[in-house]
């Protein structure tokens, strides 16, 4: 396959003006499953300064003409040759191809849903996938006014960017034709169609300060199996506050018509910003009342998409160098926006404990990169949607507000929209637009935390005398990187008082160099200054972008005592830099995991509470040698065994699916006994959870596994029942499994089940790594990087246990043979590998400090 470069996209936008883009799609075979294709037609109207240029078409072109002449096709590599085009003349051309429906979750993507056989379509392109659906020229900066035309069957719901403008009856079908849209890159482009569940939202009415005022149609839709589970006074609500919280703060009215919602299934992302035409990942309905943890994460996926309408959308990065251009932007508004105009107020604060993480893993690999990244193609891109370009990048926007303010930081976003609407940009005309807001020259700043990698590292040190006065208090930067960046944060002190943890002093810091002294006016310096200092938090509000730890005191009153802190942002704050030391070798897992259970049941804000659950297992599950989890598992176990019974439905469920994690570590009889009860008879969607880890363990065959299906046969439950077989230690139901990750057009939620049921299983025999590496290359050259993303994480996600030499030959060292027998191989796939091995070795080095 064809893969485009930065300079191919470079040329190609200097040869061409492109203006209008016409799509005629024809799925009225969509609903039968014998009919793998449909047909469609791409017209464009462009003028060309050269005479040869070429389309992007994934599928099989069967007619081509340049205004109205028919011409020779020439088609390669999914590549369609343009030649002997007028120069500088408007023409039209006109492209018919044959493309296949989709099961990869790229193109056009169609799934059947097992629970009543009804059929959806939809599309996902980013970064460069619209050419698998139609023919056009595939990259961000060529934008064209769009118009679709759809021809489906009579009885389903069709929607695009555009308004619907009417529909007319045509032989064994429905011809749905939409309204031209404004300029839209290609990979923002999308079609649903198909049995969808609607519901009508209403409208939202209003405008930002530019003048306008306009009347937003509101609509969500998913499968109509899950139209019971949409929760759409909630989605609604906090739909209706983003576009309050957008267009009091960005300056230009909301232009793309109306704003449908759609959740689909099989999805790859969370989502996906369509204008008009928003995707969303059905996982964020639940057939179970969603829990208030649930519902902030999807009020924050929400608001992500929709800052896109404006960041991306209106205005587009011109190369995929400049994806935090929209990216980081969106993660750090959509925080923003669900923390303050939503119920969701602790999103901000809860980012300093999740994605945050997230970053700092990314960064600390040796496979880091820059914010603004080098991206020389398409492959690139696909691997580059990583914890850099999304939370690295918008902790470092908090930092730029922290150090412009806010209010120029959107004053310079009005700039920007108003100088670059319905265009594409560079990294340099936002900074042009924020060094005019501010009066500043950034370019220092812009280069130390835009174009370097790697995170700042920001160490305390103090004495302490003997009459408790604390003295010599510095904060130094102790990264390894030879870049100074310039931070502004606060370091907080707190005391333990009448079982309450309070805030004792306040510092707030400018920090130029490579250490700031952070106590001037000796505050602490007093005699028992220590007793002030009972925690000590470094980047207590969440400021700047450094991976912190606590000192010795610090982290052993935080481990007792965090959930007596006030302050949700402190308490955030504090948990991630515990987790810090964990991943780094400064505290001990065991430590944290316990730590991180017992504070869960105390911890008042939802979110932050599941979030110590899911620290809690991964700690337990990765860090934690692992003779030391069977104890620590029966322990959290039993507590969590207690407090889901005791706790109200949205804590039960995160209990619930704590304790069916600890059921493979321990043989405690009442953890396995009410888990292997709770399979039989919960009605939560969790159940599939429990089902897996018995089947895991050989306790249940294949049969029991498909009767549970029977009772309930959801989309949801068939993946999950793959899973749970894939789990079966029992070596032709695995090889079985095994076999169906090379049938052609596997989906890709199911190939991702059989994977995480591998790794779920208690098999003893060899594992899969080998063969799996063995294949790797025919895989990645044969199936989407899509796909081909989720098969090598997949199969690399066994548990890594470091007093266990096929465990490290598995993770380590046949990962490291590959590597060095292929050096030539794709570098997004070398890229995987690498970060992979990165991975398991400090896995692997944790546990063994703490063996």
């Amino acid at each position: 396959m064809h893969v485009l470069s930065r300079d191919e996209a470079r040329q190609r936008s200097h040869a061409i003006d492109l203006s209008t883009m016409k799509v005629n799609l024809d799925v009225r075979g969509g609903d039968s499953q014998d009919n793998t294709e449909f047909v469609v037609t791409s017209t464009f109207t462009l003028t060309s300064h050269a005479d040869s240029t070429f389309v992007d078409i994934a599928g099989q072109v069967t007619r081509l003409s340049v205004n109205g002449e028919a011409r020779e096709i020439t088609q390669n590599d999914e590549c369609l040759a343009l030649s002997g085009l007028p120069v500088d003349t408007e023409c039209t051309v006109e492209v018919q191809a044959r493309c296949p429906y989709s099961h990869s979750g790229e193109g056009l993507h169609r799934y059947i849903d097992p629970e009543d056989g009804r059929v959806y379509l939809y599309t996902q392109f980013e970064p460069q996938d619209a050419h698998r659906a139609w023919p056009c020229f595939d990259q961000p900066d060529l934008k064209a006014e769009w118009s679709f035309i759809v021809d489906a069957p009579e009885h389903w719901v069709v929607a695009s960017n555009g308004a619907e403008l009417h529909t007319e009856p045509i032989e064994n079908g429905t011809r749905h034709v939409f309204a031209r849209t404004r300029l839209l890159s290609s990979y923002i482009t999308a079609v649903v169609a198909g049995d969808w569940a609607v519901i009508d939202g209403g409208t939202w009415s209003g405008g930002a300060n530019d003048g306008q005022k306009i009347d937003v149609p509101l609509r969500l839709m998913c499968r109509s199996s899950l139209a019971q589970a949409i929760d759409s006074n909630d989605i609604l609500s906090v739909t209706r506050a983003g576009l309050d919280f957008y267009h009091q703060h960005y300056g230009i009215t909301y232009p793309w018509g109306k704003y449908d919602q759609i959740f689909v299934p099989e999805y790859n992302l969370g989502a996906m910003e369509n204008p008009g035409c928003v995707t969303f990942n059905d996982s964020y309905l639940s057939r179970d009342t969603p829990t208030f943890a649930q519902r902030q994460r999807r009020a924050n996926t929400i608001l992500h998409e929709m800052c896109h309408m404006w960041f991306g959308d209106l205005v587009t990065p011109r190369w995929w160098d400049d994806l935090w251009l929209k990216e980081s932007f969106a993660e750090n508004q959509g925080a923003l926006a669900a923390s303050r105009a939503t119920v969701y107020t602790g999103e901000r604060a809860t980012f300093a404990a999740g994605r945050k993480i997230w970053a700092y893993e990314q960064d600390l690999m040796p496979t880091t990169h820059p914010i603004i990244a080098d991206i020389p193609d398409v492959g690139a891109a696909k691997t580059n949607f990583d914890g850099i370009t999304y939370a690295k990048g918008a902790s470092v926007l908090n930092q730029l507000v922290a150090t412009v303010g806010e209010e120029a930081f959107f004053e310079a976003t009005r700039i920007y929209f108003q100088r670059h609407a319905f265009g594409s940009t560079s990294f340099q005309d936002l900074v042009d637009c924020l060094q005019e807001a501010t009066g500043k020259d950034l370019s220092h700043w812009v280069s130390t935390w835009l174009t370097t990698s790697g995170p700042s590292k920001l160490v305390p040190h103090f004495d302490i005398s003997r009459i408790g006065s604390v003295t010599n208090f510095q904060i130094t930067d102790e990264s390894e990187s030879d870049t100074t960046r310039p931070h502004r944060f606060d370091v907080t002190t707190w005391a333990m008082k009448r079982d309450q943890l309070q805030m004792t002093h306040r510092f707030e810091l400018t920090m130029e160099g490579r250490s700031q002294e952070v106590d001037p006016a000796g505050l602490l310096s007093q005699p028992a200054g220590i007793t002030d200092m009972d925690l000590l938090v470094v980047n207590d509000g969440d400021l700047t972008y450094a991976v912190t730890y606590l000192d010795d005191r610090s982290a052993s009153n935080a481990l007792a005592f965090i959930s007596a802190c006030p302050d949700l942002m402190t308490r955030c704050v504090v948990w991630g830099a515990l987790f810090n030391g964990v991943r780094d070798c400064r505290l001990n897992p065991s430590d944290f995991a316990l730590a991180a259970f017992r504070h869960a049941e105390n911890e008042v804000d939802e979110t932050l509470a599941d979030r110590l659950l899911e620290l809690g297992r991964i700690t337990l599950g990765t860090y934690v040698p692992k003779e030391q989890r069977a104890a620590i598992a029966t322990t959290v176990g039993r507590l969590a065994l207690r407090l889901s019974r005791e706790h109200a439905t949205d804590r039960s469920r995160a209990w619930l699916k704590t304790l069916f994690f600890t059921y493979p570590m321990t043989d405690d009889p009442a953890i396995s006994q009410t888990v292997e009860s709770y399979a039989n008879t919960l009605t939560s969607e969790i159940v599939w959870t429990a089902r897996t880890v018995i089947a895991a363990s050989g306790s249940i065959g294949r049969d029991r596994i498909e009767a549970w299906l029977a009772t309930s046969p959801t989309g949801e439950a068939k993946t999950a029942s793959e899973r749970a077989i894939a789990a079966l230690p029992y070596e032709e139901e695995r090889e079985a499994s095994w076999s169906k990750l090379f049938v052609d057009g596997i989906a890709n939620d199911t190939l991702s089940a059989i994977l995480d049921g591998f790794a779920a299983s208690s098999w003893q025999g060899s594992s899969f790594i080998d063969r799996g590496l063995g294949s790797l290359e025919y895989f990645w050259n044969t199936h989407s990087i899509a796909l081909s993303i989720r098969y090598i994480k997949g199969l690399l996600s066994l548990p890594v246990y470091a007093d266990s030499p096929e465990s490290v030959e598995d993770h380590i060292d046949r990962v490291n043979r590959w590597l060095g027998e292929h050096e030539n191989a794709a570098w997004p796939l070398r890229r995987l590998l690498i970060e992979h091995v990165d991975y398991a070795s400090r896995a692997i080095n944790v546990q063994r400090t703490w063996m």
